[in-house]
């Protein structure tokens, strides 16, 4: 295991983040912890930010304004907190026990074993390693969770770390807010999409970009949204929440769509690339397994967006390219191969104040950032037509 933790991670692997991050084994047992900071984005196509934290202060909410993103609002993150591990045990899956360890409640999708769970029982949320991360009263019984699709299966009432549950907020069903991490929301504000402009998110689901990029756009030109059919249905649930109506959605793969949809070729002003990744800039992980050939695969395949990229782009158009991962052959190195292709670089832009400039683009580092791992590449402009 990596640096003590439950992470795993080759020796290859470790090599290739040790070029980026001296401090690496701090880079890997912070990617055990969430972030100092849950970040919320005001819809601003729908409500000023002054006009939402004074719907949220009406109801005893305190959220703070971020020193850079606008529309940006922030609440600390709280913990470690002691969660006792005696009681009855409910075992979530990885990606639940992850949401639950921040304080989220427990749903029945996310449960994989309750044996001699009652509804109102006190109940100890697990991993699936048995590693406790909150505990609740649960309001079905282990025959109802195996029975459901939906619906609460945990009511957490104290959890691993503590902050505000995003989808509780005021506004949250109405559409008003949309919980994005902070290196996230840095990608449509490089790619500063202007009013009237068709944009192109070729990775697009569950929609955080999209919907960034439509607000700022104030519902003036297209956003073009793809992914996979398997993906639609939750891409067209956010949309639809934020009331954004100047969102195309395509199910499909956009490395195809100079066959699929021909008419768009040449005709896209930018384009935002975000595609699948090794993930190791997501926090908190409670267990992970990559390998190097892991980050090398996916890096072939992303090549292919970009190649997709310079065959919609007019001459003139931009493009940004961004992962969740902190490994430079997912990132730097694709930034360099879009520059072997015929794109040109305009970097990143002086406003951003924040993060770790690289040669190719901007890193953000949880040991050093206290925020989610990621990277934004340098803006890269079509030469030729």
């Amino acid at each position: 295991m990596a640096c003590g933790t439950r992470l795993d991670y080759d020796i290859g692997l470790m090599e290739v983040l040790s070029q980026v991050e001296p401090q690496l084994c701090g880079l890997v047992r912070r990617l055990t912890r969430p972030p100092d900071r849950l970040y919320i984005r005001v819809n601003t196509a729908r409500i000023s930010v002054d006009e939402y934290i004074k719907m949220v202060e009406s109801r005893g909410y305190t959220l703070e304004r971020d020193e850079e993103i606008p529309e940006a609002l922030w609440a600390p993150v709280e913990g470690p907190n002691h969660v006792d591990d005696r009681g009855k045990k409910v075992v979530a899956d990885k990606r639940a026990a992850e949401a639950v360890m921040m304080g989220s409640n427990l749903y029945a999708p996310g449960v994989l074993y309750a044996e001699g769970v009652e509804k109102g029982d006190k109940v100890v949320v697990v991993d699936p390693n048995g590693v406790p991360v909150a505990q609740g009263v649960a309001a079905m019984s282990w025959a109802e969770m195996k029975a459901a699709r939906r619906g609460l299966a945990v009511r957490v009432e104290q959890s691993l770390y503590r902050s505000i549950r995003v989808s509780e907020l005021p506004g949250y069903a109405e559409g008003l807010i949309y919980g994005q991490s902070l290196p996230s929301m840095y990608v449509a504000r490089i790619l500063d999409p202007a009013p009237g402009e068709v944009i192109l998110d070729m990775n697009a689901a569950p929609g955080g970009k999209t919907g960034h990029i439509a607000q700022l756009m104030r519902g003036k030109g297209k956003v073009i949204a793809v992914d996979r059919p398997s993906k639609t249905r939750i891409l067209g649930e956010t949309i639809r929440r934020l009331k954004l109506g100047n969102v195309e959605i395509i199910g499909g793969d956009s490395r195809a769509l100079t066959k699929t949809h021909p008419s768009l070729v040449g005709k896209i002003d930018a384009i935002v690339i975000d595609p699948p990744c090794t993930n190791l800039g997501v926090i908190p992980k409670i267990r992970d397994k990559k390998t190097l050939k892991d980050s090398v695969t996916l890096a072939r395949y992303q090549k292919g967006f970009i190649r997709e990229a310079l065959k919609l782009l007019k001459k003139g158009g931009r493009l940004v390219y961004s992962t969740c991962t902190l490994t430079p052959l997912e990132n730097e190195a694709n930034i360099q191969y879009g520059l072997e292709q015929g794109l040109s670089e305009a970097g990143i832009p002086g406003w951003v104040g924040r993060g770790l400039r690289t040669r190719l683009g901007l890193r953000f580092h949880p040991n050093r950032h206290g925020t989610p791992g990621f990277f934004i590449g340098s803006v890269l402009f079509k030469l030729r037509a």
